[in-house]
């Protein structure tokens, strides 16, 4: 539904979550088959069935800072659609 979550500011110290969701507009099933993140302190979780045909996959990507920065983060979904992979991203500010 968003392609970019903005974060804003945030204490550095603190885990940021933001959720990105995947809407199946096909006519077959919506498989991802991998993610990969720009960074190794954004993790993404997501559930590994397959979306039906108007159904949502929702990604939970995680950011944990290792000290204060401005970041920009890109999270890259490889699934069996034309449009793949489709990036995502994640910015803020870790103060």
């Amino acid at each position: 539904d968003k392609p970019l979550i903005t974060l804003g500011d945030f204490n550095w110290k603190e885990e940021q979550k933001a959720i990105f969701t995947l809407k199946n507009t096909g006519g077959s099933p919506l498989v991802i088959q991998d993610v990969t993140t720009s960074y190794g302190c954004t993790t993404v979780s997501y559930s590994k069935e397959p979306a039906q045909p108007g159904k949502e996959i929702t990604l939970e990507a995680v950011y944990k800072a290792e000290h204060p920065e401005h970041f920009s983060k890109t999270v890259t979904v490889y699934c069996n659609t034309a449009s793949s992979p489709i990036r995502l991203s994640l910015s803020g500010d870790a103060k």
